[in-house]
């Protein structure tokens, strides 16, 4: 009968391979790495000179070295470490950082990293006034084959006494690595730049990778000072959060909080006078931080970064936009809505979150301890974002959180100052200038003037309010007559008179001839001081090719008109190497009444300079492309444009729903005439809001909330039904009721016209959400987007 009190348990050493499985993404691996480092410096600021740049550098071999001797090291000059520190350092699961205020929180960090680098660690450590560099060598396949965790311990003489710092070296790089780090240089770095930003911001710490400091990759957002109208307020487009969300219990040996029934006994210890173990400490949780919209919108790039201790653990975290039914457990995405699909969002933020716990990867939070529970009603409320979802779950108040109020305040899209969104194509093409630390990018000027443009352009439709219609002195058809000749050239001097020979005497009186005044020719610099800069046509966008861009100054002319030889000309073209200067005169027939932009023209003087520059053969080939990467805006996109239609329907039914709540009865019965549209009603209200389902089906008024859920079309005829109660600004701009002729029938017949022609709009805009075959036309196409420009206008006006 065997007789033991206890079984030797002790892993093998081959558990430290094993540990290299753990799935890290390599740019997680190095992270780790410089969490090391960073909590290093943290742990004692006043052990290293003011005078001392606090380091950490990353660098890997290239290439060029042989693959057995290629190596990854992170070093940093920060305190360094004793040899028991450094002992303690690499041993699996030990950690001695404090777990509520470092980035290091598992011992396991340090293996799990290395392991999933390389086969081989070394790490070397000194202190400032050590003799030697102490360190340890850390082979995975001897420790397996000597069946031992025992590690050579390696010094190294100093070249300077006042040395400090630690060395990691990876070397034995496995496979996947070695392919990783070359392809994926540009990744790493915007990766770390990204979870590190609140620590680079404030300087005190320089990362370099590869030779290159890492920058701050900060957010495009929008300022304080900018905001939009929402419920009679001004909603600031950057909020500031600092939220109290009280004390709790905090177990360090176990790094977590204590549940509600553990900490109830403390609770009771500390009332009866008794000290808390040293273990259990009180820890408050301050949630700060912002929330903000950025400059443009995108599909993917957009969320809300959670940082803790000055890293971002999550990064563009979208799961605050979905509501989740505490009853039924589905989830409604509630932003973006209108247009998600192509334009995205611009809903960004950075909140500050010590208090909450990591997962081991530090790619989340635990979700299920109540911390977190507590962070998501502080930023989102009770009750799901948007009133009519609000209205279907039975919550009667609105909800005042910080991220509900930017997600109905901002939640549209269109383009003017009204939503704060300058044309998306301009807005991304600064953002990009934005990343490079171009100075005029850095606010949000740039972005204020390209949205204000977009306001000059929908109430003058399409020129400047300042811009008078010029007819021109010989109006004409002939396209060829506007544009042939406009590439301005010196003017050519003309002298008329009747030549005579001066010595022969003249019996007929002698006459002093005129002097003929040269065509007018414009000039540039005459030209701009006529005319405004047109931001969102300007900049360096324009290329070909791999070659080099070229920078383009756009201007606008407001008074006057441009001349070549004596003949008006609707643009100016003059370059000067890369430096293109570009003005275009509104007014000229060819702009005001042809199907021309003044982008085309200037497409095709920048095709043609391309052309002659780069030797080009076709010229068609620059044009196209310089189109399709400078007009993503113009392209008529089948799904962008449903998008935007079903986005406009949305604001329609939001707004009709107020205009007809005094009308609540005749609406519900004009619903009830069509048995299509009922039974499509009771369908949505089947899958969203149960509770409105009798009320509407008996044709009461109560029903009248239903209007939610009618389909499309039943807005159409209830527009066409209660014109009264729509038009003249209450729902839409085009006038009704304010048409007031001395003869009655002509009265009527006036506000039937309007009336209807702002149903043929509607009308194409509801052909757009029904859907369109897959060989629709493109002037069907372009047509329907004119209408859902105007049916946007009529309610954003």
């Amino acid at each position: 009968m065997c007789n033991m009190n206890t079984l030797d348990i002790t892993p093998t050493p081959r558990i430290l391979r094993t540990l290299g499985e753990i799935p890290f993404q390599t740019w997680q691996c190095v992270a780790e790495l410089i969490d090391n480092s960073i909590d290093a410096f943290l742990s004692d600021k006043t052990a290293i000179p003011e005078e001392d740049e606090r380091k950490i550098v990353v660098t890997w071999a290239s290439d060029s070295v042989a693959t057995d001797d290629r190596a990854i090291e992170v070093t940093d000059n920060a305190c360094g470490m004793s040899i028991e520190q450094l002992q303690n350092a690499v041993r699996a699961g030990y950690s001695s950082n404090d777990p509520v205020g470092n980035l290091g929180l598992f011992g396991m960090g340090f293996n799990i990293s290395t392991a999933r680098l390389g086969e081989v660690t070394t790490i070397m450590t000194t202190r400032r006034g050590d003799s030697d560099w102490v360190g340890i060598k850390i082979d995975f396949q001897k420790l397996i084959d000597t069946r031992r965790f025992d590690a050579p311990i390696i010094h190294m003489a100093k070249s300077n006494p006042a040395e400090h710092g630690t060395k990691i070296t990876i070397s034995r790089l496995r496979h996947g690595i070695l392919t990783e780090l070359p392809n994926k240089e540009n990744e790493i770095r915007q990766r770390l730049e990204a979870i590190y930003a609140s620590l680079l911001n404030n300087q005190e710490i320089a990362i370099y990778v590869k030779g290159r400091q890492l920058r701050p990759r900060n957010h495009c957002v929008w300022s304080e000072s900018r905001y939009v109208r929402y419920s009679d307020q001004n909603v600031s487009a950057r909020m500031m959060i600092d939220r109290n969300l009280g004390d709790a219990l905090f177990d360090l040996s176990r790094n977590c909080y204590l549940t509600a029934d553990e900490a109830e006994q403390y609770y009771v210890d500390q009332q009866e006078g008794r000290d808390l173990p040293a273990h259990i400490i009180e820890r408050g949780k301050r949630l700060t931080g912002w929330l903000g919209i950025q400059r443009y919108a995108d599909p993917n790039d957009f969320g809300i970064d959670f940082i803790r201790n000055g890293r971002k653990i999550l990064i563009s975290d979208k799961s605050l936009f979905q509501y989740e039914n505490p009853i039924t457990g589905q989830k409604e995405l509630q932003y973006p809505l209108e247009l998600g699909t192509s334009v995205g969002g611009r809903i960004v933020g950075e909140l500050h979150v010590d208090y909450l716990l990591p997962t081991y990867q530090k790619n989340d939070f635990d979700r299920s301890d109540n911390s977190w529970a507590q962070t998501v009603e502080a930023i989102c409320g009770v009750g799901p974002f948007l009133p009519k979802s609000r209205k279907a779950l039975g919550f009667s108040e609105q909800n005042p959180s910080p991220l509900c109020v930017l997600v109905n305040a901002f939640r549209r899209v269109d383009k003017g100052t009204k939503c704060l969104f300058a044309p998306n194509d301009v807005a991304k093409r600064y953002a990009a200038e934005f990343r490079k630390g171009i100075r005029d990018y850095l606010d949000d000027i740039l972005w204020w003037k390209a949205a204000q443009e977009e306001d000059q352009k929908q109430s003058t439709g399409g020129a400047r309010a300042t811009t008078s219609v010029n007819t021109g002195e010989t109006p004409s058809d002939d396209i060829s007559a506007y544009i042939s000749g406009t590439v301005i050239s010196p003017p050519q001097v003309i002298v008329r008179g009747n030549p005579t020979d001066d010595s022969q005497p003249s019996s007929l009186p002698v006459t002093t001839p005129q002097p003929v005044p040269s065509p007018e020719t414009s000039k540039l610099d005459e030209l701009i001081q006529r005319a405004i800069s047109v931001s969102q046509l300007s900049g360096r966008n324009y290329k070909f090719g791999n070659t080099g861009s070229l920078n383009v100054r756009v201007y606008e002319l407001s008074r006057g008109s441009i001349f070549y030889r004596g003949e008006k000309k609707p643009c100016f073209f003059q370059s000067d190497g890369i430096d293109c200067d570009f003005v275009y005169d509104p007014s000229h027939p060819l702009l005001a009444q042809y199907p021309i932009t003044a982008k085309m023209l200037l497409l095709q003087y920048l095709s043609e300079k391309l052309k002659a520059r780069d030797s080009l053969p076709d010229l068609v080939s620059v044009y196209a492309e310089l189109v399709e990467t400078t007009m993503q805006e113009a392209k008529i996109d089948r799904q962008s444009l449903q998008d935007r239609a079903s986005s406009a329907f949305d604001l329609l039914r939001e707004k009709l729903a107020v205009a007809l709540r005094d009308r609540a009865a005749d609406v519900v019965n004009c619903v009830h005439e069509s048995a299509g549209e009922v039974e499509e009603t009771v369908t949505n209200l089947i899958q969203s809001n149960t509770a409105l389902l009798t009320a509407f089906q008996s044709g009461i008024e109560e029903g009248y909330d239903a209007i939610d859920y009618v389909p499309p079309k039943t807005l159409y005829r209830l527009i066409e039904r209660f014109p009264e109660d729509v038009f003249d600004g209450k729902v839409l701009q085009t006038p009704y009721i304010t048409i007031n002729l001395q003869d009655e029938k002509a009265t009527l017949r006036a506000r039937d016209e309007s009336k209807d022609r702002a149903l043929s709009f509607i009308k194409d805009a509801l052909r757009v959400i029904s859907g369109y075959s897959q060989r629709v036309q493109k002037n069907e196409l372009a047509r329907a987007s004119l209408s859902v420009d105007f049916l946007l206008k009529e309610l954003n006006a």
